[in-house]
């Protein structure tokens, strides 16, 4: 009934046209294609008398002779007046095309069909629609700055915030379809990183996960002739990004990498997102990472994420494809979702990719970006008995070791966690595969306005319904209030 095949040909053309047409309309009006226009969806109300078997062949019948794709159907019973359902329709195409008038009058014609009622798009929360979108995500919640407070190592130091304030400054001014902004790191930078990169190397080795160890399963397409070593990732890494112990790593090679192999990218972000900004970015499977470095003067210690805990944390998983699919799946469930869901997805997050777990054999290895950029995390969460020193680094005097649950991604997504201490409480899945299958059938129940398909072609966000975006407002305050009242209640607590 979806018609898929008699479209094909007409959609591959207007797949290679779509980029043209965005950057040609972008130049002359200095905005953004409406996709609803050159792509557009419509809703149908057919009300049925009484429900007899047949009544939906007829219809859907008429779907095929008309050569309209119908994209979503659902039955429901409206009143007792009549005891027919009512059948909600959408579909592609225009409600003031011809076609679909002609459709509309010989449903209406049918035997039993009472009316047929087209309906206005339903009003979505916004999100982005095309990659090209993204551009429109320029708020943070520190300004690229502004987290830098008392607290901060760098804070009492003129030089490191000027630097800093160059850094975000290239983050600030990207632009989709440019070059990723190159950043030309000083020595004290690099020596930074070498301490920080030296450091965590022999802790990988020991605790973590298999897929981060070993790219076995993950070489480049020119490579895959060859036999891999085991233990091999980073030098795949510094043989095609530049990571070495004496260089910082560029975007711009790390991200053509990542595309050959798993199709993620990344994007240059001036400071912390809000997680409705952030996780719908994973929708088109863009990752955002900072440029600037945490200060020299404790290369262990950063109260935010920087470039040692994005490419040393983040990066590499993103070229495994269970993990490339399953942090896209998360994003696409983000899309118009409302802001319970949107909470509950950031929570799920944070236990997977930030702070994940998982068994080999009897063993715990990590493959969250928080536990893989941390000596101290690792060892809090992998070790069979962690270290004193390495409790009252991260606040867990009291507690011996964290509490490991299986992962479930429906508990994982109501779990209070800390954003100061190490985790009391962790998840741990049994693969990479296995954190895949579960939060794929978790976002798959969530109430959600529509279902997203992500088209790589046209890096556009295709719907099942028709729908109409709110005018988009900034989710960074909201999150900044969310983000206050956790603190006031840990406050509270520790009173």
């Amino acid at each position: 009934m979806l018609q898929r095949l008699q479209c094909a040909t007409r959609r591959w053309a207007e797949c290679k046209r779509l980029p043209t047409l965005c950057t040609s309309w972008h130049r002359r009006h200095g905005g953004l294609v409406d996709l609803h226009e050159l792509d557009p969806r419509s809703f149908l109300i057919v009300e049925v008398k009484r429900d007899r078997p047949g009544v939906l062949g007829e219809i859907l019948e008429l779907f095929t002779r008309s050569a309209i794709n119908m994209t979503h159907i659902e039955s429901r019973f409206k009143s007792f007046a009549r005891d027919g359902p009512s059948f909600h329709i959408d579909f592609e195409g225009s409600l003031k095309d011809a076609q679909v008038q002609e459709l509309m009058k010989a449903i209406k014609g049918l035997p039993g069909v009472y009316d047929v009622l087209p309906e206005t798009p339903r009003e979505v929360p916004w999100f982005p629609m095309n990659i090209r979108e993204l551009d429109l995500t320029v708020d943070t919640l520190d300004g690229g700055t502004e987290l830098i407070n008392e607290d901060h190592p760098g804070f009492n130091d003129p030089a490191y915030r000027e630097r800093r304030f160059e850094i975000v400054s290239l983050a600030k001014a990207y632009k989709h379809g440019e070059k990723l902004p190159r950043v030309r790191y000083t020595e004290q930078e690099t020596a930074t990183w070498q301490a920080v990169y030296e450091r965590l190397g022999s802790l990988h080795d020991k605790w973590a996960c298999r897929e981060y160890r070993s790219y076995s399963t993950s070489l480049p397409l020119y490579d895959l002739c060859r036999q891999p070593d085991e233990g091999e990732m980073l030098p795949q890494m510094e043989k095609y990004c530049g990571y070495a112990v004496n260089n910082i790593p560029q975007l711009g090679d790390i991200s053509d990498f990542l595309q050959q192999r798993t199709g993620f990218t990344l994007r240059p972000i001036s400071g912390l997102l809000s997680a409705r900004d952030f996780l719908n970015a994973l929708a088109f499977r863009v990752f955002y990472s900072t440029q600037y470095i945490r200060h020299h003067g404790n290369p262990f210690y950063t109260p935010e994420p920087d470039i040692c805990h994005e490419l040393l944390g983040h990066v590499p998983l993103f070229a495994n494809p269970a993990f490339a699919d399953f942090s896209q799946e998360i994003g696409l469930a983000s899309l118009a979702a409302t802001d319970e869901d949107v909470a509950k997805l950031a929570a799920v997050y944070w236990f997977t990719v930030e702070f994940g777990l998982l068994r080999e054999g009897e063993d715990v290895k990590a493959f969250g970006a928080g536990v893989l950029s941390s000596f101290g995390e690792m060892e809090w969460a992998c070790a069979d008995v962690p270290s004193q020193e390495c409790r009252e680094m991260g606040s867990m005097k009291e507690q011996l070791k964290p509490i490991l649950r299986p992962l479930d991604p429906l508990e994982a997504s109501k779990q209070e966690y800390p954003i100061t201490t190490y985790q009391p409480v962790m998840f741990c899945a049994e693969s990479l595969e296995d954190a895949e299958f579960r939060i794929a059938q978790f976002c798959d129940s969530l109430t959600r306005p529509f279902f997203p398909q992500y088209d790589p072609l046209t890096q556009t966000i295709r719907v099942t319904k028709a729908i109409r975006r709110a005018t988009r407002h900034s989710t960074v305050e909201l999150q900044r209030q969310k983000q206050m009242e956790f603190f006031e209640k840990g406050k509270s607590r520790e009173n």
